[in-house]
């Protein structure tokens, strides 16, 4: 793409974790992550992932409180966070300017797919994302770090190819709990 050298403490440190995946057992590149939900009100969600805490609701038209975004609003929170992220990161790495990283998403659901419509998808059949970074980068050296960013991106790539889910259940009695 060009010969800038990363000039940030982020880029220097993506630097040397590139060079260490590249070099090491991919058995030892594995990061795994794991949480738990537990509804705790209504239709309201508490989650834990990585001892942090996020809340996920309903809005009040669908039964729930509205005091926190629904599940579907939070996925498409976390790909557009995941978008600037590796923008970021990939900007700093390959020493490209970047002022500012934003991410503008919409998308439009059919309750008919949740309510089991045959034929109808219950999640988004499209999602809108639109990139926003300002930056005195021409216009080529931007195109190609969101090419970069496309590829590396973990979120984006789960949404965009199918992810095995295996589910299973665990039965608890009530005088169990």
């Amino acid at each position: 793409m060009h010969d800038r050298q990363p000039s940030t403490k982020l880029g220097r440190l993506i630097a040397q974790l590139k060079a260490e995946i590249s070099a090491g057992d991919p058995r030892a590149c594995i990061e795994t992550m794991s949480g738990r939900t537990q509804q705790v009100e209504g239709l309201r969600s508490e989650s834990r992932f990585s001892g942090l805490a996020l809340t996920i609701d309903e809005p009040v038209s669908f039964g729930g409180t509205g005091a926190a975004p629904n599940p579907a609003e939070v996925m498409l929170a976390a790909l557009g966070a995941s978008m600037e992220v590796t923008i970021r990161c990939y900007a700093d790495f390959l020493g490209i300017s970047v002022k500012s990283i934003g991410v503008e998403l919409s998308a439009q659901m059919n309750g008919q797919g949740f309510f089991g419509m045959e034929g109808v998808r219950s999640g988004f059949p499209v999602i809108s994302a639109i990139v926003k970074i300002v930056s005195d980068e021409q216009s080529e050296a931007i195109s190609q770090l969101l090419k970069v960013a496309e590829r590396c991106c973990p979120v984006l790539d789960n949404v965009r190819h199918p992810t095995e889910v295996a589910l299973s259940f665990d039965l608890a009695k009530p005088s169990e709990v």
